[in-house]
């Protein structure tokens, strides 16, 4: 559930919106290590027009590099320029969670509103 991550539940109107996730560890042609990272599901954010919940799809698939340290990562993304791939600093323990939040933030729009937003604004606002 949204509402077992501490900056999801922040983010959404119904801490109850079931995601679901999944990480396959491994490693490139290269021996480089990696996760496949894939999050989907549907939360409800506040629309920027009217105030009112408003269903958000969350589909995100990405491949993150893993590197030891912030020097690593600059090598890393350097050698992998020309691709498109997100390098993060794991060092010794990687905390999925974050992880997990970070890929369904960068996975949300930037404003949320309603296609068809014809609603009155809240009363309470």
């Amino acid at each position: 559930m949204v509402g077992d991550f501490e900056r999801l539940a922040q983010e959404f109107v119904n801490p109850e919106a079931i995601l679901r996730y999944r990480i396959c560890g491994g490693q490139d042609a290269r021996g480089r290590s990696r996760l496949h990272c894939q999050v989907s599901g549907s939360v409800e954010l506040e629309c920027q027009r009217c105030l009112r919940p408003v269903s958000v799809a969350v589909d995100g698939d990405r491949l993150l590099y893993l590197a030891a340290s912030e020097a690593d990562a600059d090598r890393l993304e350097s050698a992998l320029a020309d691709e498109d791939i997100e390098v993060i600093v794991a060092g010794q323990n990687l905390d999925l969670a974050s992880v997990i939040e970070d890929e369904v933030l960068l996975s949300l729009p930037v404003v949320s509103m309603h296609e068809d937003c014809s609603m009155e604004p809240a009363a309470d606002v």
